[in-house]
C-alpha cells in the first residue's frame, strides 16, 4: 500500500472513533472546487483508538456516508484514507547519498532505530525531499502496521471501493491548512479533537516531526462534570457555551479546565523547544495554526496566544481550493470546516485536472 504515490483521481475518506466523513474535488481549467462531501456519527464500539472492531457495520456506514454525501454523488471508486495520528509514524531523516537500493536498505534500518514497532509487520513508505547539501539526503518516512493498513484497506473494500494510497493524518492535516507558498519558516499545528490533541511541526516541503497527548475534549467536559457535579451532557453544554470566558457562570467551568490547559501549555514550549534542539534549526517556530472540532471552543485562539507568545490562527481548508480561496463562500462554514480538514487535505491529493 503506498503512502506517498498515487496517479488515480481518487476522493478522500477519514474515519475515526466518532465520525466516518468523505470529501471530493474537482480541477476545471485550473480551478479548484468542492465535489462533493458528507460525515456520519460512528457508534460508540466500533472503532476504538483508531482500530477497526466491527467491520461490517463500518462497511455499512462508509455506504450510508456516501449515498448522503452532498450536493453530487461521489461516483469515484477509487479512494485515499487517512491513518490515525497516534498510529502511524513519521520522521524525516538524513543518510549519506547512496544507490536506490542501497537507500532502501538505509531507510529500513533508521527505522528500525526511529519507531516502536516491528518493521517486519509494518508498511514502511518513503520520498526523497529536496536536498540542501551535496553529502546526504533528506528522506521523508512513514511507517503504519501492516494489520490496521489491511483492515481500513478490507472496509474500503468491503464498501466497493479501491483503495489506491493510505496517508497519515498529519501529512492531510499540513497539504490541508498550508499554503506552501506564503512561508518557508516552521509551522506548528495543533489539532484540538475529541480524544486527543495532535502535534505537527511543518516545514516546506514536509512534515518534520508529530506528537499526541491525551488532553482533548473529552477530558475537559470529564473536568467540568467533577468540579460542577453534572453528568456528562451538561458539562458538555457547558463546554461549548463558556469555552474559555472567565465571567459569571463560567469562571467554574474555566477552573476546571484551567490544569489541562496547563498541561498543553507545557507541552507546546517543550516541542518547540525540542524542534530546535533535534533539528538543530536556528529558526524558531513562526506561526501556530489550530485546527480540529476543539478549536471552535470560545476564546481558545486568544488563550493559547498569549501564553506561548505566538501568532494563532484558525485553520482554513480552503486556502489551497482556489475556487473559494479567491471569491466564493464555501458551502461549509469556515469554523464548521474546521472538523473536515483532514478529509479535504485526503481530496486535494486525489484530484486530476478534468
Amino acid at each position: 500500500m503506498s503512502i506517498f504515490k498515487n496517479n488515480l483521481s481518487a476522493f478522500g475518506l477519514d474515519l475515526s472513533d466518532r465520525s466516518i466523513k468523505v470529501a471530493q474535488l474537482e480541477k476545471k481549467r485550473g480551478k479548484i472546487s468542492l465535489y462533493s462531501y458528507g460525515r456520519e456519527d460512528v457508534q460508540e464500539g466500533l472503532i476504538v483508538g483508531g482500530e477497526i472492531k466491527n467491520e461490517e457495520e463500518v462497511v455499512k456506514l462508509i455506504k450510508k456516508t456516501l449515498s448522503n454525501a452532498k450536493p453530487n454523488p461521489i461516483k469515484s471508486k477509487f479512494v485515499i484514507y487517512s491513518i490515525p495520528e497516534p498510529k502511524g509514524f513519521i520522521r524525516v531523516i538524513r543518510i549519506p547519498r547512496a544507490k536506490k537500493d542501497d537507500i532502501e536498505q538505509a531507510v529500513r534500518y533508521e527505522a528500525e532505530q526511529l519507531f516502536p514497532i516491528d518493521i517486519n509487520e509494518a508498511y514502511v513508505d518513503w520520498q526523497i525531499l529536496p536536498a540542501d547539501n551535496d553529502k546526504t539526503l533528506k528522506i521523508i518516512v512513514a511507517v503504519v502496521p501492516r494489520l490496521l493498513i489491511d483492515s481500513y484497506s478490507s472496509v474500503a473494500e468491503g464498501a466497493g471501493l479501491k483503495p489506491v494510497a493510505a496517508e497519515i493524518e498529519s501529512i492531510s492535516i499540513t497539504r490541508s491548512l498550508v499554503n506552501e507558498n506564503q512561508s518557508s519558516k516552521p509551522i506548528l499545528v495543533i489539532d484540538l479533537g475529541k480524544d486527543r490533541t495532535s502535534f505537527i511541526i511543518f516545514k516546506n516541503p514536509a512534515v518534520q516531526f508529530t506528537a499526541s497527548i491525551p488532553v482533548c475534549g473529552e477530558e475537559f467536559i470529564k473536568a467540568i462534570s467533577e468540579r460542577l457535579g453534572t453528568d456528562k451532557a451538561v458539562a458538555e453544554s457547558m463546554k461549548n457555551k463558556c469555552g474559555l470566558r472567565f465571567e459569571g457562570e463560567c469562571k467554574e467551568v474555566f477552573k476546571a479546565i484551567q490544569p489541562s490547559l496547563r498541561e498543553m501549555i507545557k507541552y507546546i514550549n517543550k516541542l518547540t523547544y525540542y524542534y530546535k534542539e533535534h533539528f538543530k534549526s536556528n529558526e524558531d517556530i513562526a506561526k501556530v495554526i489550530i485546527c480540529g472540532g476543539e478549536a471552535k471552543m470560545i476564546g481558545i485562539s486568544s488563550f493559547l496566544s498569549l501564553q506561548i507568545k505566538k501568532e494563532i490562527e484558525k485553520g482554513n481548508p480552503w486556502v489551497n481550493i482556489m475556487t473559494f480561496r479567491d471569491k466564493e463562500i464555501p458551502p461549509i462554514s469556515r469554523n464548521d470546516s474546521l472538523v473536515f480538514v483532514t478529509v479535504l487535505g485526503l481530496a486535494l491529493r486525489g484530484i486530476r485536472e478534468e
